[in-house]
């Protein structure tokens, strides 16, 4: 496939992942008088600084666990090394105020390698992190630091495979909503 055909794939998939991205975390109305998005009720949150969720498509979960300076993302059933052109692990956190929010970002890319890092609010560009992901099997780890200014009340996880035949993504919600998140204290 030529670089100019690559690269408007990847501008194509960038920009449906951004549009979904906002209109799934934009707080506001749609111009209907309905406010944004509320979180899906689910059990996922039960004890603060822990969530988890099983991928709707049936194959994979995300576990997220918060510890006193890092968020740890645990992704299991969902491939890891693939031949796709491009696949994105990705947590959103935010609060129902939309004050701050992050987006917790690995990407495998078969032309640019490994990104790896921290996408804030409103940016589209990834604060890269030391390390990398942990892989096993079907299971990729990122450990990413916290923001001390955010206070998260909501997660929404997404898996996305981005090949020759346009991007496919994943979540947890048959709605794509976000979902409640108690963090620790």
């Amino acid at each position: 496939m030529g670089t100019n055909r690559r690269i408007g794939m990847l501008l194509a998939g960038a920009a449906l992942v951004t549009t979904a991205l906002a209109g799934c975390a934009s707080g506001g109305t749609d111009g209907s008088g309905d406010a944004g998005p509320t979180p899906t009720e689910t059990t996922a949150a039960t004890t603060p600084g822990t969530a988890s969720c099983d991928l709707v498509t049936g194959r994979g979960s995300v576990t997220l666990e918060e510890t006193a300076d890092a968020y740890r993302i645990e992704w299991t059933g969902v491939p890891v090394d693939s031949d796709d052109n491009r696949t994105t692990y990705e947590v959103q956190l935010g609060n129902d105020e939309m004050q701050g929010g992050v987006d917790l970002y690995i990407e495998y890319d078969t032309v640019t390698g490994t990104t790896y890092g921290v996408m804030p609010q409103g940016s589209n560009d990834v604060d890269p992190i030391d390390g990398e992901p942990e892989t096993s099997g079907d299971t990729i780890v990122g450990t990413f630091p916290k923001d001390d200014a955010l206070t998260p009340t909501w997660w929404s996880p997404k898996y996305t495979v981005i090949d020759d035949s346009g991007a496919t993504s994943t979540v947890c919600t048959d709605d794509g909503q976000v979902m409640d998140y108690e963090p620790l204290s």
